[in-house]
C-alpha cells in the first residue's frame, strides 16, 4: 500500500516538475520576445508582461510545494537536533501536521479569493483573474498532500536510505 501511495505521489510530484518548467519557458519566452519586439522592432506587446506574470506566480507557488516534498524549505534545527531520535523524528511529524494545516488554510483562503476574483478580467490578454489567483488554493492542496505524504509514508529519500533520511543524525 505505502509503495502505491509512494508512486502516486511520485507522478503528482513529477508532473509538478514539468509544469514548472514549462511555465517558466514560456515566461522566458514571452519576455524574451518583449524585449527583442522593443527594442528591435520598436513596438512593444501588450501581453506579454500579464503572461510572464501568470507563469511566474503559478510556477513559484507550484515550485514551493515541491519543496515541502523535498524537504528543502527553511528550517532552523538547532533546538531539535538536542534531542532523542525518537523525539526528533515526532517533532518531524508535528512540523510536517502543521505544514499540512498551513497548506490546507492556504488553499481555503485561496477559494475565497478565486471566488471574489470571478468576473474581474485582466487588463491586456483579458482572461478572468481567478486563474491567475487559482495557483494558490492549487498550492495549498500540494503543500498538504506533500506534507501528509511525509506523515503517512515517510520523507522522500534523494540517494539514501529512508530510514536514514527520517531523521538527521545529532551532532
Amino acid at each position: 500500500m505505502k509503495s502505491l501511495l509512494r508512486k502516486g505521489f511520485d507522478r503528482l510530484a513529477m508532473t509538478v516538475r514539468v509544469a514548472v518548467i514549462a511555465l517558466a519557458v514560456i515566461m522566458l519566452a514571452a519576455l524574451s520576445l518583449q524585449v527583442f519586439m522593443r527594442f528591435a522592432l520598436g513596438q512593444a506587446l501588450s501581453w506579454s508582461e500579464e503572461l510572464a506574470l501568470a507563469c511566474f506566480s503559478w510556477s513559484m507557488l507550484l515550485a514551493i510545494a515541491l519543496g515541502v516534498r523535498d524537504h528543502i524549505h527553511v528550517r532552523m534545527d538547532l533546538l531539535t537536533d538536542t534531542f532523542p531520535r525518537p523525539v526528533q523524528a515526532g517533532l518531524k511529524k508535528l512540523i510536517a501536521l502543521a505544514i499540512a494545516g498551513l497548506g490546507m488554510f492556504l488553499a481555503w483562503s485561496g477559494t475565497n479569493y478565486v471566488q471574489d476574483a470571478f468576473g474581474s478580467t485582466s487588463a491586456a490578454i483579458g482572461y478572468p483573474t481567478a486563474y491567475l489567483y487559482a495557483c494558490a488554493p492549487v498550492c495549498g492542496v500540494l503543500i498538504a498532500l506533500f506534507a501528509l505524504e511525509m506523515v503517512m509514508i515517510g520523507p522522500v529519500a534523494k540517494g539514501i536510505p529512508v530510514d536514514e533520511a527520517s531523521v538527521a543524525p545529532a551532532q
